[in-house]
């Protein structure tokens, strides 16, 4: 076994395993949020850019420390994220700044040490990346009124700004990445809305 795993649960709620070679590296739980989908929202990016894995012991894709770093800036130049932040050693990010001609990526780097830390995005809206609308019907029906307005606000907010615009150029461009609400931070990560839902109802409190 190899992929994504999706079971229905009562209540409108959904679990999704992803399993590399028969161990899983993630399970979670979350509302049913049929009508949003998009190819730069997948199970797997939360999971392969954190390192994620159910039991430490056991296989898993990750060869060395740097491993999710090199995956982070290869789904950005494919177009499988939308934003992400990555440190390689100087001679590979040079190859990746080359790589970048011909795509809608815009970055900044610094030196730290003997690596480069990149902060990327795409210079797309948001409106021309994702079906908006469709997120925030979903969210209005899978998560209360009072948690659900400040998140599809902020959704509608950003129709017009891009990543690379808004968390990439400015200054202060991550800690206003930081600062957004869940809902955007997710969508920008490419970080599926089921599973940022949960997140928000977690954090709401009991």
């Amino acid at each position: 076994m190899n992929g994504t795993y999706e079971r229905a649960l009562p209540g409108r709620e959904v679990e999704v395993v992803t399993i590399w070679y028969g161990y899983p590296l993630s399970r979670w739980r979350g509302p049913r949020m049929p009508r949003f989908s998009s190819p730069m929202v997948s199970a797997w990016n939360p999971v392969l850019a954190q390192g994620l894995t159910l039991d430490p012991a056991a296989p898993s894709p990750y060869r060395d420390e740097l491993w999710c770093d090199r995956w982070i800036a290869e789904a950005l130049l494919y177009g499988r994220k939308p934003y992400g932040t990555f440190t390689l050693p100087a001679e590979q990010a040079l190859r990746w700044f080359a790589k970048c001609g011909g795509t809608n990526l815009v970055y900044h780097a610094r030196v730290e040490g003997e690596l480069v830390r990149v902060v990327a995005g795409t210079s797309e809206r948001y409106e021309q990346l994702f079906d908006l609308d469709a997120l925030i019907a979903d969210y209005r029906e899978a998560l209360p009124r009072e948690l659900a307005e400040p998140e599809t606000t902020a959704l509608a907010a950003h129709r017009s700004l891009s990543p690379a615009l808004h968390y990439v150029l400015p200054q202060e461009g991550e800690e206003r990445f930081e600062r957004a609400p869940l809902s955007v931070r997710g969508l920008t990560l490419g970080y599926p809305p089921r599973e940022t839902a949960a997140r928000i109802v977690t954090a709401s409190g009991p």
